[in-house]
């Protein structure tokens, strides 16, 4: 059968307008001024279930998104504001619309994931509120929160979706008020994009200035894209020292070449380590897209080679292990913010983990990180 609303707004009238209000604020506004954050939810269900388990900043936006005005007349009591919508996909659309509008109003803005397919309401009732509470606590920055739902929807190891995705935070970006939070934002971008930073605090602030929601003509692919002294050498080489690049190729795992700014290339070139050398210059190229091609050819035109092919191989491989260390510490990070017993198994095995890679980065021969035991709860 069809699922029925659970509410009903009434009409509008002069003396309520649902733009200008925001439910259960004359409740909570003492207690949010004092915090000085607020939790905001979609429903007056969802706020008579999340009063009642204890948050006691908490209002709603009775079934509509956050407008101007309720964001100034929030700005009266609070700074930062943790939006507890629906976790279907049109709740996702509106917390990243809402954090939007709120970060152009100079909150600090976070996200609280919840589980596929519950709301504030149905969340308490079935897993209790301790459990509500902890997602509010866990609550995720509502910058990386768009990075990270604009990322996983683009192959970012090509330029049209790499400019795709720059175009889709621009927007995002231009509305950040604050220019160290702005230059924060593009470093991060720029982290994800693989394109250098200054490249992309520029075209930003650019943004930002102008109010612009497009990006320029902005070459995403040779000179603006880092690519790694390690990559132009291991690809040089491919093209006029065949042989040698072969037996450096030979020796590394298909991982050792993703995320990289040449991935594409480098899979081409790993494919053919076992080809007669005197063919493959052409047959890599064949099997390149044009702009690819553009690149590879561009390099091995260098009269010298950027780097020793050996060395190439031991850094790509440092630096495809120098990403695993990060995400693990990611990992580590995010069940230290739980606390639970569970989560202290879980980082005692992560943990175990990123030693046996500083271990791994340090037999080629880079001084490794700090790994004397996991971090305090």
């Amino acid at each position: 059968r069809d699922q029925q609303p659970k509410y009903v707004n009434s009409p509008e009238t002069v003396l309520y307008t649902k733009g200008r209000t925001l439910y259960g604020l004359n409740l909570t506004k003492t207690e949010i001024k004092r915090l000085g954050y607020a939790v905001i939810v979609e429903g007056y269900f969802d706020f008579a279930q999340a009063l009642q388990a204890g948050v006691k900043t908490v209002v709603a936006t009775c079934g509509t998104a956050i407008t101007a005005n309720q964001a100034r007349l929030l700005r009266r009591f609070a700074s930062k504001i943790i939006l507890s919508f629906d976790s279907d996909t049109a709740g996702q659309n509106a917390s990243a619309r809402c954090g939007e509008l709120l970060i152009s109003e100079g909150f600090q803005i976070n996200i609280a994931m919840l589980l596929p397919g519950e709301d504030p309401d149905t969340y308490v009732r079935k897993h209790g509120a301790n459990t509500y509470v902890d997602k509010l606590r866990t609550s995720k920055q509502y910058l990386e929160y768009i990075l990270d739902r604009a990322a996983i929807a683009r192959d970012l190891s090509q330029d049209t979706q790499r400019r795709a995705f720059l175009t889709d935070m621009l927007e995002v970006a231009a509305r950040i008020p604050d220019a160290a939070a702005r230059d924060q934002f593009a470093d991060r971008l720029a982290h994800k994009a693989r394109i250098m930073e200054d490249v992309v605090r520029k075209e930003i602030r650019r943004a930002a200035s102008a109010r612009l929601t497009t990006l320029r003509t902005v070459t995403l692919g040779h000179e603006d894209t880092i690519i790694t002294p390690a990559e132009r050498g291991l690809i040089w080489a491919t093209m006029r020292d065949t042989a040698n690049a072969q037996t450096v190729l030979a020796n590394m795992e298909p991982s050792d070449l993703k995320g990289l700014a040449t991935t594409p290339i480098l899979q081409v070139a790993h494919t053919l380590a076992e080809w007669p050398p005197d063919i493959v210059p052409n047959a890599m190229l064949e099997r390149l897209t044009e702009t690819e091609g553009m690149l590879a050819s561009q390099i091995s035109a260098e009269p010298i080679a950027p780097a020793n092919v050996n060395d190439c191989g031991v850094e790509i491989r440092r630096m495809r292990l120098e990403r695993d260390r990060t995400a693990l510490q990611d990992e580590i990070n995010q069940y230290q913010k739980l606390g639970t017993p569970t989560a202290l198994k879980e980082i005692d095995s992560l943990w175990k983990q990123k030693k046996n890679l500083l271990k791994q980065i340090e037999a080629l021969g880079e001084e490794p990180r700090s790994a004397s035991s996991p971090p305090s709860l």
